[in-house]
């Protein structure tokens, strides 16, 4: 039997198996002596070398990469960051921590440079290693197909053949098998990263909110005034009505790309208004969310989805001039009709502009 489905398809079952990562975390038992592989010395040095490379290739990073890759990095080198900072972290947090970073950046490796992969026997090193026993207990965790996983065992095999004889296979023989391989290392990496990410803990949840706002590296610049967006953006940063009656919490930049503000409303809710000269990605920063519906608003079409509390609204508006714009408005704690009038409004606000008039 042979996997034929397409990278995309194994993207999306990988994070259809998210829910694997709980069950990775229920069955590490806290009363057994664990034994540590990794010192925090290593876990240090790892994240170093990682965020270095991500620092000096972030730009081309954020092209190969879809949004839910992103997710998977971000969340990996986020937590991982964390137990780096925390003077008690136990011996099973700093390997999780390891074990999180190094398989992202395995991920990554697949993602941005799949033809030396697939070229190089190295890619058969990399099954080995991966298509292990604790891959194929988080894919059983998560339901998968029972033939899914005998595949991905036979898969193993073949690999540790490759390694130990690669003259016994002909060209055609290897051309039969290295990219299910690479499918299957590819969606190894990405679960493993994804488990041991959370199986770890958020910032807040460790330092407090206010505390680890403060310690954690963040590519958010805050504002007095919306003028730096405004520059940025060559249009104006729509603002909400005063009819409203919230308040501006913050504005800031991500990043150097997104443009964002927040409101306080006296009943407790909360909008994000965010803007980007990049298009055709999700700059919500809310992951998770199910779609609801779509609405066209004055030509613009914008995807709804829900998460908990929160509303989300996403797409692409052009302005007058034909200037092409990404956009997310979150709210929290409001009613549908009220998120559509301050989602409208936003939009049309945007149409409505001229770059750098």
């Amino acid at each position: 039997m042979k996997k034929t489905f397409l990278l995309t398809i194994t993207l999306l079952l990988v994070l259809a198996l998210l829910g694997s990562s709980a069950c990775f975390a229920a069955a590490q038992d806290p009363d057994t002596d664990y034994i540590p592989v990794h010192t925090k010395e290593e876990l240090t040095a790892l994240f170093g070398q990682v965020k270095e490379y991500l620092d000096l290739h972030g730009e081309e990073l954020q092209n190969q990469l879809q949004d839910t890759e992103q997710q998977v990095v971000t969340s990996a080198l986020i937590r991982s960051w964390t137990i780096t900072q925390y003077e008690d972290a136990t011996p099973q947090q700093i390997d999780d921590a390891y074990d999180a970073l190094y398989n992202m950046f395995l991920f990554v490796g697949l993602i941005t440079d799949p033809e030396t992969s697939l070229s190089t026997g190295i890619l058969f090193q990399y099954a080995v290693q991966l298509l292990d026993q604790e891959y194929f207990d988080l894919m059983k965790a998560a339901n998968e197909d029972p033939e899914y996983i005998d595949f991905a065992e036979y898969l193993r095999d073949i690999s540790e053949a490759l390694v130990a004889d690669p003259e016994s296979f002909t060209e055609e023989e290897v051309e039969e098998f290295v990219f299910e391989i690479y499918q299957e290392v590819y969606m190894a990496a990405g679960l493993k990263a994804i488990a041991h990410t959370e199986a770890l803990p958020l910032p807040d949840e460790v330092f407090g909110k206010e505390e680890s706002a403060v310690m954690m590296p963040n590519p958010v610049t805050k504002y007095p005034t919306a003028d730096p967006l405004n520059e940025m953006l060559g249009i104006r940063m729509p603002e909400l009505s005063e009819e409203y009656g919230a308040k501006i919490g913050y504005y800031s930049i991500i990043a150097e790309i997104v443009a964002e503000a927040e409101y306080e409303f006296p009943d407790g809710a909360t909008l994000v208004f965010r803007l980007s000269p990049e298009t055709d990605a999700d700059i919500s920063g809310v992951y998770g969310a199910e779609f609801y519906k779509d609405w066209d608003i004055s030509g613009t079409m914008t995807e709804v989805s829900k998460y908990q509390r929160m509303w989300v609204a996403r797409g692409d508006v052009a302005a007058m001039d034909g200037s092409k714009y990404g956009f997310a408005v979150d709210a929290e704690g409001m009613s549908e009709e009220l998120f559509y009038g301050i989602v409208r409004s936003f939009v049309e606000d945007c149409m409505n502009q001229r770059a750098a008039e």
